[in-house]
């Protein structure tokens, strides 16, 4: 079953992505809290802030809380490929998810 999920969710999350990618670089510098990922160890922190931003948001549902998880275990595979810029896009779209402004 996961297996044939996953191609449609990251198909999904692609789309979605691209175009979090257009909006988020047209506000680049006037959204200085987005999340910039150079390198290994800010990947680390990424993750540990988006991680401690959703604890800090409980009320997800469980189809967000699903698709958040899927989203961060993207990001950190694109961490490991040191992807970083995208592994960056991906942080800030789950941080949005869990915005609580």
């Amino acid at each position: 079953m996961i297996r044939k999920t996953l191609p449609l969710a990251q198909l999904v999350l692609g789309g979605l992505l691209l175009t979090q990618t257009h909006a988020a670089f047209a506000q680049t510098a006037s959204r200085p809290e987005e999340t910039q990922v150079t390198n290994a160890q800010e990947c680390t922190q990424a993750i540990a802030d988006t991680q401690e931003a959703r604890a800090g948001n409980p009320e997800l549902g469980p189809k967000a809380a699903k698709v958040f998880e899927e989203v961060m275990e993207l990001a950190a595979k694109r961490c490991e490929q040191k992807q970083f810029a995208n592994a960056g896009d991906l942080f800030n779209i789950a941080r949005g998810m869990v915005a609580s402004e």
